[in-house]
């Protein structure tokens, strides 16, 4: 028997505030989401970039990169002492499929068009997002939010307008990069409803080859084969900035962040994206360009802020902080 509690009991802290830890202050469920999310639209803006400075087939260059994301995702699960199952990949096989398809003919849409051009009708997404976020979920977005959003709207109008005639926009790349638009969005709210308790190493680890299988027919059909070391080189850079990192950064957001909520943060995505163009593609940006992206800015950290003001409580619980936690989340799984 122990002896009785002679200290003041201290209630434990709400979800998503702070809490001390050794004596500091931790940030709140909510802040950490909205890093995560800071951190996915920097990757995810490199990622027409890459594509196209890999200059590879573009279904190969999909599927391979799929092959070594699941590769590296799973290593990172079974590291951890636990092991994929036929439940878990259940739970991931409506967004791998999705996932899948995204990949695929955002690869082939990037190669067969400008950045600008893809990364406008990728910006499209909040308009299908917000709607699918309210209607399933019952998410809500700060109304002076959304308002300060139309800055950054504005912004990346102004950079994919005022871009140079000049480029290498196709109409099969607009049909493509709008497929994958409609994709990512399936896969988007198929993320929210499908992932129950599984943390964002398991359910990354399950979906991912289910994704793969997505694309092999892709693969066969376009004659398959395998990359350059210069293709490889971009594969392995895509693994690592989107697949590892931006991928399972959003996952991980879901959490604290609504679906639509991020879909508007990631409006930021064209403006970055036009940047990287500049600095690794050779191509131009004018005043209005660099006057639009900050505008983006400005619009996206006035977004964020009235945001985290007028909603801090997390959708869902909080990622599991230690193997225990992750027990306990997974025994219905």
């Amino acid at each position: 028997m122990t002896g009785p509690v002679t200290g003041p009991m201290t209630a434990p802290a709400p979800v998503g505030s702070r809490r001390l830890v050794s004596g500091r202050r931790t940030p709140s469920h909510h802040t950490v989401g909205w890093m995560a999310v800071g951190f996915a639209i920097v990757a995810f803006s490199l990622g027409s970039t890459l594509v196209k400075r890999a200059d590879s087939p573009p279904v190969l260059l999909a599927f391979w990169r799929m092959v070594s994301t699941s590769i590296v995702w799973n290593v990172v699960l079974l590291s951890t002492g636990r092991r994929p199952s036929l439940a878990k990949i259940k739970r991931g096989a409506i967004p791998g499929i999705l996932f899948g398809l995204n990949i695929t003919t955002f690869f082939i849409g990037a190669t067969n068009n400008s950045v600008a051009n893809a990364e406008l009708i990728g910006s499209l997404t909040p308009f299908l997002i917000v709607p699918i976020g309210a209607k399933l979920f019952g998410e809500s977005i700060n109304r002076k939010a959304l308002l300060l959003a139309l800055i950054a709207f504005g912004g990346v109008g102004l950079v994919l307008l005022a871009a140079p005639a000049a480029g290498d926009s196709s109409l099969k790349g607009n049909i493509f990069c709008a497929l994958g638009m409609l994709a990512w969005t399936g896969y988007v709210a198929a993320t929210r409803h499908f992932r129950g308790p599984l943390d964002v190493v398991e359910f990354m680890a399950s979906l991912l080859p289910v994704a793969t299988l997505t694309i092999l027919p892709f693969a066969i059909a376009s004659g398959f084969g395998n990359l350059t070391w210069h293709g490889w080189k971009y594969t392995l850079l895509l693994t690592f900035v989107t697949g590892l990192g931006a991928h399972g950064l959003i996952v991980f957001a879901q959490r604290a962040i609504g679906i639509g909520t991020i879909g508007v943060a990631q409006v930021a995505q064209p403006a970055l994206a036009a940047l990287w163009s500049y600095l690794l593609l050779s191509e131009t940006l004018n005043r209005l360009q660099f006057l639009g992206m900050g505008l983006v800015l400005t619009g996206l950290l006035a977004f964020i802020v009235a945001n985290q003001r007028g909603n801090r409580h997390p959708l869902l619980p909080a990622e599991p902080t230690s193997m225990a936690e992750t027990a306990v989340a997974n025994e219905d799984t």
